[in-house]
């Protein structure tokens, strides 16, 4: 064996070795050499080549535009000395996107001319998922904390924990004549609702990380009212132990924000209030809708930019929905 022929064995050795993705590029971006753990990651190896710029592993345009550019700008400040590292959307080859760190830099060899860039690639799905949750909790808490009135409580109940465990939200409430339940936006009694939905809601909360369930149920301590709220999944999942603490701290601050409220109206009609959360929580989310379609935004986009208006304006987040909805204009001219 050639001194050249051991190098290069030694070579794929270490590329064996290394859990991350590693991809080999040449100056014009050809792909030399792929090692498995990149493989596992993406599905793609070099027997899919030639490969070069734009990768199958990239975004099309119509996939995701903004990734795509970002993706570019990337791959060429790796062949520069600067190099480059950061959080990129990436899709495998079933098309399933994959958030991934990447990080690289070109090498300039002994032999003249001869220039290769090398590119680490490490899946963050996880990581990405639990700091958005983490973020997305932290701003439903906030929501919880600013609320002044039932109706408000509610709609942040309602959207919060469905955009946070990915799933529609059932609430139930104890009043004096019998349980208030909130469904999809409006008032049914329970023998409305899925017999799932009415064994989630009279479940037990379950620490269980390991089997697929249907749904997760939150029982926030609330002094004032006996309150429930169950997540029904579109698939049933496992809900990992980031989830769980997260659904902890969002009962406790639901059950804050539900006490605080009541305790400020024990003076009023609570019935009457109650009725006026209902329809204030169908309003809210006709008014989400409404932004949604028109701006093409996610609908925590939408509920904040509402309750923005809400504050800066200081009219009661029902008010900016119903007049969005009422005038056709923007929150904040509506």
């Amino acid at each position: 064996m050639s001194p050249q022929d051991a190098v290069q064995d030694v070579s794929w050795a270490v590329l064996a070795a290394i859990q991350d993705g590693v991809a080999i590029l040449d100056e014009d971006g050809l792909v030399l050499e792929l090692n498995q753990a990149f493989t596992d990651l993406l599905g793609y190896s070099l027997d899919d080549g030639p490969l070069i710029p734009p990768y199958p592993w990239w975004p099309t345009a119509q996939e995701d535009a903004e990734s795509l550019a970002a993706l570019q700008r990337a791959f060429a400040s790796s062949r520069s000395s600067q190099g480059v590292s950061g959080e990129y959307r990436l899709y495998r080859r079933d098309r399933r996107p994959l958030w991934v760190w990447v990080a690289g830099g070109r090498i300039d060899h002994r032999a003249p001319g001869l220039i290769t860039t090398v590119q680490t690639f490490r899946g963050i799905d996880r990581e990405k998922a639990a700091r958005e949750r983490r973020a997305a909790a932290a701003q439903v808490s906030l929501d919880f904390g600013s609320a002044d009135d039932l109706d408000t409580v509610l709609a942040v109940a309602a959207h919060g924990f469905s955009l946070l465990f990915d799933g529609g939200t059932t609430v139930q409430l104890s009043i004096a004549d019998g349980p208030l339940i909130l469904s999809g936006g409006t008032r049914v009694t329970a023998e409305e609702l899925p017999e799932q939905v009415r064994r989630g809601l009279a479940g037990r909360t379950s620490a269980d990380a390991v089997s697929r369930r249907p749904g997760i149920l939150l029982v926030p301590p609330s002094n004032e009212a006996d309150c429930r709220a169950w997540i029904q999944f579109e698939q049933p999942r496992r809900i990992g132990p980031d989830e769980m603490i997260v659904a902890d701290l969002l009962a406790q601050a639901f059950a804050l924000a539900v006490d605080g409220v009541l305790a400020a109206e024990q003076a009023a009609d609570r019935e009457t209030n109650l009725e006026q959360a209902v329809e204030s929580h169908r309003l809210i989310g006709q008014a989400v809708g409404i932004l949604i379609e028109r701006h093409r935004l996610l609908p925590n986009e939408a509920f904040q930019r509402l309750k923005a208006s809400s504050h800066h304006r200081n009219l009661k987040l029902r008010e900016v929905a119903r007049r969005v909805i009422e005038s056709g204009l923007e929150p904040d001219d509506a």
